[in-house]
Order: structure tokens, then C-alpha cells, then sequence
């Protein structure tokens, strides 16, 4: 059980408040509009499927540029307010934008310059969050982070409903516009906070390297706490994080093709209504939240690739399930396996690329919200060339191969993929030569 003194404990840190402030508002702008995005390009900017696909997809690269080039510029620096502010402000001009702009062309270069680059605010915001929370215990850090992401959730719970009223009082005109007014706010409740100054929340090795997770990427230079539960090898390789960032890139493939394929799925496939929509994405994001905490308090003790691994099985089973649903009421429930997928990618991923690379946070937070962003990237235009060829059941199908995959990568030691490629490479070998030796019998029997 969670201590509720813990909360308490948290809203007794300097600076803790504000960020959870911003971090509340930055979650609403999104809920606002990231599930009606799709729909707003189809229904008032008439774009086909593959036009939205692009759409999607430059916003996406936008964004993985401008939290990578934010991640390293912050890391040198060891500030991270200006370009947080920078983001806050580009995100909300440019749903002003899409206020009035219907033109394709000009559509584009919204997302890229303003909507894109404003996106690279959620990594931001966490980095922001760990280098200013003056804070010397691992574990509370750890638990902090995952608050802060639990308030992010908690925006979602209430977000996507007021949306959908607020899209059928005012169309999407209102909608975009309390969005911007929810990402100045947050910029302003970020202008009056001060950069941190060389605070243990800058995540030094020294307290990284206290933590229990830390074991998998550094030699520790205090012993880890007894209930750690991480057994990989004392020094992370390039392909372990090479091989964590692949599989948490298929998983966020899969989610933003989710993203934008689902609420087209519920109005147009399933002849549901916005509501339903909302409905959807706000119980999912209800259901994250007591998991988020529950993760959050026991992070340390937990064996993050194995659950990564579970949350990447329970993936594919959701996107089975997703494509044999016959109406929008037997979708509902079953947003409680998503739930339990972002859970776990955002409370024990993010935290997992940290301490994979704990002399870079900045870097390793853009990291992990770039392997989403990477994987929504590549979304975009597969998602509409998908929903065009093979419907939209057909594209929760590949979605769910996507998360097998992602299974695959979690779950199998790094020194085992070329034991695997040779096996591979023996069955085919083996199997071609069976196929020409019955090719040769059928050839011999035809000539007798």
C-alpha cells in the first residue's frame, strides 16, 4: 500500500507545486487535442488518409529534432527554462493557427515550425522537473518523476470528455483555442519559476549511481538496497540501449498509430460519436493512474525489462483484440490494457533510459520521448498507407506484430541474437535444401 505521507513529503519540496501545476496544464492542452487531431485534418481540412499521414509524421520529426537539440543544448548548459518556455509559447501560436489556416501547404508548416517543435514540451518538462526538485534521495526522485507523469495522466481522465463538449459548443475553433490558452499558461507558470543552480536533482553519478538500478549501467559506488531486483551486467553496451530504445520505438510506433487510427476507427469504421471517443481515451487514462503510483513507489525494486516485456505481450493482445471488436461498447473495457502499456512504458521506461545513461539525463529523457516520437514519425504516413490497403482492423493486426517484436527485444538477452541469426540461417539452409531435394524427386519421378 502507498503511504499517503509520501504525497504530503512531495508537496513539501521546493518547487514541487508549480511543476505540478505546469505539468497539470501541459496534459490538458494535450488532451484537447491530440485525440480530435486526426479528425480535424480529415473532416475540415479534407485530407485523404496519406495526406494526414504526412501531416502527422512531419509533426512528429519536428519534434524528435527539437527535444534532441533541446536534450544536448540543456545537458552543456544546465538550463533548461528557455527552451521549455520556447516550446510552451511555439505550441500555443500555432493552435492559434490552426484556428484559420485550411490550406495544406500552409498546414505544414504549422506543424513543423510551431505544433512539432511545441511537442519536444513534454520531454522537456520531466528533464526540467529532475535537475530543479532538490532532492537526495533516489527513490523519492524516482517517485516524484512518476507523480509528475500521474498528473499528466489524471489531465487525460477529464480532458478528451471536455473536449468533445467543448468541440460540439464551439467546433474545433474553440477547441484550439483553449488549447493555446492551456500551453501560455503553462508558460507562465514556468516563466516565474528560477532555473536550479547546481541542485541534487542535477543527477550526478554519484547519486545515480546509489540507486538499485543503477547497477546495470555504472559500478556503484554505494551498495544497492537489497530489494533491487536488476541482474544484467554491470556496464550498459551500446546495444543494450540501442536494443531498449528499438523496442520502446516499436511500442510507440504502435501507440501513435493507435492515436491516429483509433478515434477514425470509432466515428467512421464503428459509427460512433466523439463522446465515445473521449469516453475511451478518459477511462484508459483513469485506470493509469493507480498503476503509475503503485509502479512509481516500486520502481527500484522491479526488474524493468521484465516488465517492459509483459507491458509489450499485453500490447499485442490489446490490438487483437482491437481488430476482431464488432462495436464501439466492446472496445471501452478494453482500454484497461492500454492503460497498463502506458503505465509502464512512461513509469519504468523513461526511468530505465535514465539510468541506462545517467551521466546524460537530458539526453536519455529526450531519448526515450523520442523513441515515441521516432516511432510516430514512421505512423504517420504507414498508419494512412495501412488504413487505405488493408482497412482498419487490418492495420491494429500489424500494430500488434509491432509489440511482438517489441516483446522479442525485452525480453531476449543481447548475447543471444546471434545464436538466434545462425539458428535462423541453419532452418533455412536445412529448408532449402528438403524443397530442392523433393524438387529434384518430382523432376526424376516425371522422367521415369
Amino acid at each position: 500500500m502507498l503511504k499517503t505521507s509520501r504525497f504530503f513529503d512531495l508537496l513539501r519540496i521546493p518547487g514541487f507545486k508549480p511543476l505540478a501545476a505546469a505539468t497539470l496544464m501541459l496534459g490538458v492542452a494535450m488532451s484537447f487535442t491530440a485525440p480530435y487531431l486526426s479528425l480535424f485534418g480529415v473532416e475540415r481540412a479534407g485530407m485523404t488518409p496519406f495526406r494526414l499521414g504526412v501531416f502527422m509524421t512531419l509533426i512528429a520529426a519536428s519534434g524528435v529534432l527539437a527535444s534532441t537539440l533541446a536534450g544536448r543544448w540543456t545537458d552543456k548548459s544546465g538550463q533548461h527554462r528557455p527552451l521549455l518556455l520556447a516550446a510552451l509559447v511555439a505550441a500555443a501560436l500555432g493552435y492559434v493557427c490552426l484556428c484559420v489556416v485550411r490550406d495544406y501547404r500552409l498546414l505544414l508548416l504549422v506543424g513543423i515550425v510551431f505544433i512539432g517543435a511545441g511537442g519536444s514540451a513534454i520531454s522537456m518538462v520531466f528533464a526540467f522537473s529532475r535537475a530543479a526538485l532538490p532532492v537526495p534521495d533516489p527513490g523519492e526522485r524516482v517517485f516524484a518523476s512518476a507523480t509528475l507523469r500521474t498528473i499528466l495522466s489524471a489531465a487525460w481522465v477529464f480532458g478528451p470528455s471536455v473536449g468533445a463538449l467543448v468541440l460540439a459548443a464551439t467546433s474545433f475553433y474553440g477547441l484550439f483555442l483553449f488549447a493555446a490558452a492551456s500551453f501560455a499558461t503553462c508558460a507562465f507558470i514556468v516563466w516565474r519559476m528560477r532555473e536550479p543552480q547546481g541542485h541534487l536533482g542535477d543527477h550526478t553519478v554519484e547519486d545515480t549511481a546509489s540507486e538499485p538500478s543503477a547497477s546495470i549501467t555504472v559500478p556503484p559506488l554505494t551498495a544497492p538496497g537489497e530489494d533491487a531486483h536488476e541482474d544484467l551486467p554491470g556496464v550498459a553496451s551500446a546495444n543494450d540501449i540501442g536494443r531498449a530504445v528499438a523496442a520502446l520505438t516499436l511500442l510507440g510506433l504502435a501507440a501513435n498509430a493507435t492515436m491516429i487510427v483509433l478515434p477514425l476507427y470509432i466515428v467512421h469504421g464503428l459509427n460512433g460519436s466523439h463522446l465515445d471517443v473521449s469516453v475511451m481515451l478518459g477511462l484508459g487514462a483513469l485506470m493509469e493512474i493507480p498503476m503509475m503510483l503503485a509502479l512509481g513507489a516500486k520502481s527500484s525494486a522491479l526488474h524493468k525489462p521484465n516488465w517492459l516485456a509483459a507491458c509489450a505481450a499485453v500490447h499485442a493482445v490489446y490490438f487483437v483484440g482491437m481488430s476482431l471488436a464488432g462495436n464501439v461498447n466492446v472496445l471501452i473495457p478494453m482500454q484497461m490494457l492500454n492503460a497498463f502499456v502506458v503505465a509502464v512504458t512512461s513509469c519504468l521506461g523513461m526511468t530505465y533510459v535514465q539510468d541506462l545513461m545517467p551521466h546524460s539525463p537530458g539526453r536519455a529523457t529526450a531519448l526515450f520521448f523520442n523513441a515515441a516520437r521516432v516511432g510516430s514519425i514512421l505512423s504517420g504516413v504507414l498508419s494512412g498507407l495501412l488504413v487505405q490497403a488493408f482497412s482498419y482492423r487490418g492495420t491494429f493486426l500489424f500494430c500488434g506484430l509491432l509489440a511482438l517484436c517489441a516483446l522479442v527485444l525485452f525480453a531476449v538477452p543481447g548475447y543471444r541474437y546471434p545464436l538466434m541469426w545462425r539458428a535462423v540461417k541453419r532452418f533455412a539452409r536445412e529448408l532449402y535444401a528438403k524443397l530442392q531435394a523433393k524438387r529434384r524427386q518430382r523432376v526424376t519421378a516425371r522422367g521415369e
